[in-house]
């Protein structure tokens, strides 16, 4: 990822402020870390989108503030609860030489062979270095029948990641496709004879 710009922001600024700065294409942001004061910044909203759409949140990059580059993670974001647009960011600086913790998100390819497959862990936390953070664990559920469980250490950790939970935590089981309740049922049949009931009704009005 290129390195982001970012500007310092004046001290006592306002929520109308914020608006101003956001209808303008600006992102208001906080930096902090244990070699950085806080500082209140500015970003622009669109290449921050960008930069976020082609990695993941829990992965390094630079921040360019007065010529300054720290790197930073993205600890937490504000997105519009409608519209998705970030409206805050907050950005904590890092040092590549000290493990962080963060989460790893958890994705699924293929079916199983019977039954379905859900996730019951989103993701798992992990803790590392940096630059050893894995986008994401990939599982791949071709085949798996339905009672099948995928653990915590069923998955494809590196050697240089540790995890920060039971390695027996179920992450994917395979469930029985829902069977359809038995009103469910008679409502589809009570819907289907009135459906062919009207139909009968339209043919014999065709024949007066």
């Amino acid at each position: 990822m290129e390195a982001i710009q970012a500007m310092i922001r004046r001290k006592g600024e306002t929520a109308k402020t914020n608006n101003e700065l956001r209808r303008k294409g600006w992102i208001p942001a906080v930096i902090y870390g244990s070699e950085t004061p806080n500082l209140s910044i500015q970003v622009e909203g669109r290449v921050l989108d960008q930069a976020l759409r082609q990695q993941t949140t829990n992965k390094p990059f630079t921040l360019v503030i007065n010529g300054n580059k720290h790197t930073v993670m993205v600890y937490e974001l504000q997105r519009h609860p409608v519209m998705g647009n970030i409206l805050h960011a907050d950005f904590k600086q890092i040092n590549m030489n000290e493990k962080v913790h963060t989460s790893v998100p958890i994705l699924m390819t293929g079916d199983p062979e019977l039954g379905v497959a859900t996730l019951v862990r989103h993701s798992v936390e992990v803790s590392c270095l940096p630059g050893d953070i894995p986008e994401s664990f990939t599982v791949n559920v071709d085949g798996l029948q339905i009672g099948d469980v995928v653990l915590v250490k069923d998955l494809d950790i590196p050697p240089t990641v540790d995890l920060a939970l039971d390695e027996m935590e179920v992450v994917i089981s395979v469930l029985p496709v829902k069977a359809k309740s038995d009103e469910s049922i008679d409502a589809e049949q009570a819907a289907e004879a009135v459906s062919e009931d009207a139909k009968a009704q339209t043919e014999e009005a065709k024949k007066v």
